[in-house]
């Protein structure tokens, strides 16, 4: 590889987050991590240990599934307040190779991978950056894992996630963000994926002010906007999901999305804590739920199911908490 050289792994109780460096001396985070599969019981044991090893013992065989993560741009050109990346500035985009060598350097140095191969990993375009805004490279990378590259028996989904500003370049040009969604719908539901594309928004407040607010005063498309367009458009095997971060004080209205349209057919809806980050600490934001109260996440998600709406409610064990959040690794070398 001569785009971009690892330099360091960092472990953490479920996986890795590897910190590389580019050929133009920028520094970039990917990850590969692995899913805890327990309920009950155990499942609360995992949430709240200190111990990795209780965390270890849980974790599900590669094989199964596998979780990734790859950067998109150096930096991010948004100021998002909860999340570290916010603090390095904005340097460039990447190129399809570069995120291409970051999956490549994620399946050559995990040996169950090359060995046995996956029935499913889901990678994100989503580590570093907003991914709207390379939106011609990030499309071009994805279309290229269909082709596999070599990486040997890996059943990809691809996992396109973005807060959908206003307006982003394309093609040398600038155009709408509602446009710019349905490329990425489009690219969901070409032949080539046949549906089978995870495609995640950035929600986190269904009040739009302070939405805008947490995204560091960035123009982004309205929910209800949002909502509106894709209840036009034809969406197979994989719903779209929209991602709220619960934090306190910040408004998750279930009645002001289903007034905007919800329906179980087009969307269903991801629950998630505010992991600690720097930024977020800096602007005095809290979660509203985690591994010690997630039954209060299980009672907003609740309300989503009453109404028709799947939800997915997901947290992260206390003792890996304050080391997954993007940005929080490089900024040791930025």
């Amino acid at each position: 590889m001569n785009g971009i050289t690892p330099i360091r792994s960092f472990y953490t109780p479920s996986g890795r987050i590897i910190v590389s460096k580019t050929h133009d001396g920028h520094f970039i985070e990917s990850t590969e991590m692995r899913d805890v599969t327990v309920d009950g019981k155990d499942h609360s044991e995992v949430r709240e240990a200190l111990d990795p090893l209780v965390v270890w013992r849980h974790l599900a065989p590669v094989d199964e599934k596998w979780l990734l993560t790859v950067s998109t741009q150096v930096g991010c050109p948004y100021k998002c307040k909860f999340c570290d990346v916010a603090k390095l500035g904005f340097q460039r985009s990447l190129s399809v190779e570069e995120m291409l060598e970051q999956v490549e350097l994620l399946v050559r140095s995990t040996p169950e991978i090359k060995a046995s191969g996956t029935r499913k990993a889901k990678i994100g375009f989503a580590r570093m950056g907003e991914p709207m805004c390379n939106l011609e490279n990030v499309l071009k990378a994805i279309d290229c894992l269909k082709g596999g590259r070599g990486l040997g028996k890996i059943d990809w989904l691809p996992c396109f996630n973005s807060i959908v500003p206003n307006v982003v370049q394309h093609g040398g040009e600038r155009i709408h963000g509602l446009d710019a969604l349905g490329l990425v719908i489009d690219a969901k539901e070409n032949e080539k994926w046949n549906g089978r594309m995870h495609v995640q928004i950035s929600c986190n407040s269904t009040d739009e002010a302070k939405r805008r607010e947490l995204f560091g005063g960035a123009g982004v498309v309205p929910i209800n906007m949002i909502i509106e367009s894709i209840a036009e458009r034809r969406i197979t095997n994989r719903t779209i999901t929209l991602n709220f971060i619960a934090m306190r004080g910040v408004e998750v209205s279930v009645d002001k999305l289903l007034k905007f349209g919800l329906s179980p057919e087009k969307f269903a809806v991801k629950l998630i804590p505010l992991n600690k980050t720097n930024n977020a600490a800096e602007h005095g934001l809290e979660s509203e739920f985690n591994y010690k109260n997630i039954e209060r996440m299980h009672e907003l998600g609740e309300e989503f199911r009453v109404a028709g709406i799947p939800v997915v409610t997901d947290v992260v064990a206390r003792c890996e908490e304050a080391s997954l959040c993007c940005g929080m690794l490089v900024r040791e070398y930025w």
